[in-house]
């Protein structure tokens, strides 16, 4: 049920949790896991909002989705401390029977 777009809404499904063991489940509508490209296996990150709503997101972007790939990578080089600098191979001169 597409729903009209207010505050960032794009789709909206009804489901049921329901008791797993010792903790609750949602299932995730199949048009809602292919419109957010949630599969079997996929790790997310849970998060509960000042209006204790519950926002469900992956933990790792999808390997073909470069956008969210960048966005991922700044997040993380922007919580590195200032002045840290990647490894960097030094190569010297063969000193000895290395064969090159």
């Amino acid at each position: 049920m597409i729903q009209r777009k207010k505050k960032g809404l794009v789709h909206m499904a009804n489901t049921t949790i329901r008791k797993w063991g010792n903790s609750l489940a949602v299932r995730i509508p199949q048009e809602v896991s292919e419109l957010v490209k949630f599969a079997d296996g996929v790790e997310v990150e849970m998060y509960v909002t000042e209006n204790n709503e519950v926002v469900l997101r992956p933990s790792f972007p999808t390997a073909d989705d470069q956008d969210a790939l960048r966005r991922h990578f700044l997040s993380i080089r922007a919580k590195c401390k200032a002045g840290i600098t990647a490894h960097e191979e030094t190569f010297a001169e063969p000193m000895g029977d290395e064969i090159i």
